[in-house]
């Protein structure tokens, strides 16, 4: 009997604490979470650099190491790749690693050790050359060269080259073999059983999807990573993990949640020593403040993160850091700061050629000067960031260079640039195929341009007037000029009012319900969208009415429907829109009760009567059913915190939702209403919207009310 309790107590801790004991396993958390003190130890373990050329040399040097030569062989890959790692900072980091991947090339008898030499050679030509797809061709083919082997060795190898395959692709935007990779990274992970791959998994995931723009998912793939990095003892992971939620957070604009990861993330790094990762959490801190306008707090917290790269000698950070500190003194209006830290930051970028940070801190320089007024200044830096961005193809950025160049151009009369930087905007206006909505903009943009234009050239008309023939032919000249931008201003103003009249008859279509022409499901979504949007919102079906379209015919349907929808918003003092036959939205400016809510819609439907038509088939079957009303029913806004909007769609979903569970009792004069409590969090209203719903009833974060047993509610899942 002891014996037997003793195994059940050993089952139990073995299944609550699971324990890696597979070296390799643990050899890569350790290259994860310790490659400073990895990387010192087997610097001296090996006594790097070694100087060998064949295998039988190699032996030799294993012997006087007091080595296995597997094990040597396996520490030098290691030491390889460590100093490929952006972690590591060491001099000639890249020429030891080539020379150590010859050196292992030069002992290599299998197919793992090939392997290891691709991934060595990937990894080189992505750290020296950014040769991302020289780099995933070795790396594919790494892995075709351990696609048989299983063993813990070779599937901990694989793990490594899919998590490399997944980076590689998603640099190069190649969404759909990044998305393949990320899922076999995962596979893989969840197939070995190892809980901190998966959270390194889970949290590469979340990277992926928030650069999608794809947040839900995103937090859960991060949340599902800090749950199980929040019980190992993995600080590193555990750091980033909770840096990422920080971002996604800030992203999400739940600023509270922000700050507190990333505070804590902050901590973390510093105890480890990790001053690049603890700069970047406290410039999410101080992002999070600018974004709720809290200039003076975010600039401490850029400083901050400042100092740390100036220790560290991360010079890109630091100008990194010296735009946001100048970003923030603009946006208080002290444009002497602002401008001395956007020229250090400038300095940094031209010095190390970093165009893709250089042509915003031009476009900001511009914006500065522009409001000093400085117009020289302002057309300088304006034309370098337009130079970048049109060697790099970025329309928005060439947009706001050009917006600058006009001001300034015109400010100090220079009219023949002026107008090159009109036929600048004017060519990629053209060039950008847009919605008819953005091209009423632009030809309202276009229309007060050519009139500035116009009243511009006019003005200097009379500056160059005079009796020579030089001047003669400058007013022909100006006179051409004004006559083609009125002829174009024409033709725009045509296009605009061709435009607004076909979005006006497009704006009223979209929101009717097709078959009545009352307002539909469009109309409510903008009623929800709008600052009078609804205390209570109820979605009706009346059983009786579901198929009248068919068995009374579209003429009669719609009478029907019609008197229906007047009735019912006279008595009952709302709004109601046509979803679909038989199913109606209700909305209602006071806070109404479902109970209450249903107990005045069936006293209205109990006193209307279809009047009866002999002539009609099926009509008097339909006459003498009673209309009884099935309802979903929610409180406005669902969410008590002021500061999360959701969107009008996840609310119709949501008494969608309600409606499906009360008919899913069968029966009729039926309501559920949903309403979340104080504390929910908004991430129970993302997508896939009904299964989140059914899961936070479960945990009791949400209340559902019923005038029936809801223990018999079936609710839906999606």
């Amino acid at each position: 009997m002891r014996k037997l309790i003793s195994g059940l107590l050993s089952l139990i801790l073995l299944s609550a604490f699971p324990v890696v004991a597979d070296t390799f396993i643990e050899a890569e958390i350790e290259f994860n979470e310790r490659p400073v003190q990895l990387f010192e130890q087997l610097q001296k373990k090996t006594n790097f650099p070694l100087s060998f050329n064949n295998r039988q040399q190699f032996e030799q040097l294993a012997e006087e190491l007091k080595y296995q030569p597997k094990q040597l062989q396996r520490d030098l890959a290691t030491l390889a790749r460590l100093y490929l790692q952006s972690t590591i900072t060491a001099p000639n980091e890249v020429s030891h690693a080539r020379l150590l991947t010859r050196q292992l090339e030069s002992i290599a008898i299998s197919p793992l050790d090939e392997a290891k030499i691709l991934l060595l050679e990937g990894r080189i030509r992505g750290r020296e050359d950014q040769q991302y797809q020289q780099s995933i061709i070795l790396f594919k083919e790494a892995l075709n060269k351990i696609a048989s082997l299983n063993d813990s060795e070779a599937m901990t190898f694989k793990f490594v080259l899919q998590g490399y395959l997944s980076i590689m692709n998603s640099l190069l935007k190649q969404d759909t073999q990044a998305m393949y990779h990320y899922k076999q990274y995962r596979d893989l992970a969840y197939q070995m059983r190892v809980d901190y791959f998966i959270a390194q998994a889970e949290t590469a995931l979340g990277k992926f999807y928030v650069n999608k723009q794809q947040l839900a998912k995103a937090l859960q793939h991060y949340n599902e990573a800090f749950r199980i990095t929040s019980r190992l003892d993995t600080p590193v992971l555990h750091a980033h993990t909770q840096f990422q939620l920080s971002r996604l957070y800030r992203d999400l604009g739940q600023w509270d949640e922000a700050l507190k990861n990333a505070n804590n993330a902050a901590i973390s790094f510093q105890q480890l020593g990790q001053q690049a990762f603890q700069s970047k959490a406290l410039t999410v801190i101080a992002m999070v403040y600018g974004m709720q306008k809290q200039w003076n707090k975010a600039i401490d917290y850029y400083l901050n993160a400042q100092q740390i790269d100036q220790q560290n000698g991360h010079l890109i950070g630091q100008a990194l850091n010296f735009h946001n500190i100048g970003e923030a003194y603009f946006y208080l209006d002290d444009y002497q700061s602002s401008l001395n830290y956007l020229t250090m930051a400038n300095e940094i970028f031209k010095a190390r050629k970093v165009l893709h940070y250089l042509v915003y801190n031009e476009l900001l320089f511009a914006q500065v000067s522009s409001k000093q007024q400085q117009w020289q200044q302002t057309i300088t830096h304006a034309e370098a960031a337009l130079e970048i961005a049109e060697s790099k193809q970025l329309i928005d950025a060439q947009k706001e260079a050009l917006e600058y160049l006009s001001v300034a151009y015109r400010k100090v009369d220079d009219i023949s640039s002026t107008l090159e930087v009109m036929d600048k905007m004017v060519a990629i206006s053209q060039s950008e195929q847009e919605s008819p909505v953005n091209d009423m903009v632009h030809s309202s943009l276009n229309e007060e341009k050519f009139k500035l234009e116009i009243r511009n050239l006019q003005q200097k008309l009379t500056h160059y007037m005079g009796d020579n023939k030089d001047q003669q032919k400058a007013i022909i000249i100006l006179f051409a000029v004004i006559f083609i931008f009125a002829f174009l201003w024409f033709v725009s103003l045509k296009k605009l009012n061709r435009a607004k009249q076909t979005c006006q008859t497009l704006r009223q279509l979209s929101v009717q319900e097709p078959l009545t022409q009352l307002n539909g499901y469009q109309a409510l979504i903008n009623l929800l969208s709008s600052a009078r949007s609804p205390k209570t919102l109820a979605l009706v079906n009346i059983r009786a009415l579901a198929n009248i379209d068919i068995n009374l015919g579209l003429s009669e349907y719609k009478a029907i429907t019609v008197s229906l929808s007047k009735q019912l918003e006279l008595d009952l003092h709302c709004e109601v829109f046509i979803i679909k036959p038989g199913e109606f939205g209700l909305c209602f400016s006071d806070e109404l009760s479902a109970q209450q809510t249903l107990t005045n819609l069936q006293a209205q439907l109990a006193a209307i009567t279809i009047a009866n038509k002999s002539n009609i088939p099926n009509f008097s079957d339909i006459s003498e059913q009673p209309l009884h009303a099935i309802m979903g029913h929610v409180n406005l806004p669902l969410l008590a915190n002021p500061d999360v909007r959701l969107t009008a769609q996840l609310q119709y979903e949501t008494v969608q939702y309600a409606l499906a569970a009360a008919k899913s009792l069968n029966e009729d004069q039926t309501y559920v209403s949903i309403r979340s409590l104080n504390f929910a969090p908004a991430a129970i209203f993302f997508k896939p919207l009904y299964l989140n719903l059914t899961h936070a009833l479960q945990r009791g974060i949400i209340r559902a009310e019923t005038n029936r047993q809801a223990a018999d509610i079936k609710w839906p899942t999606g």
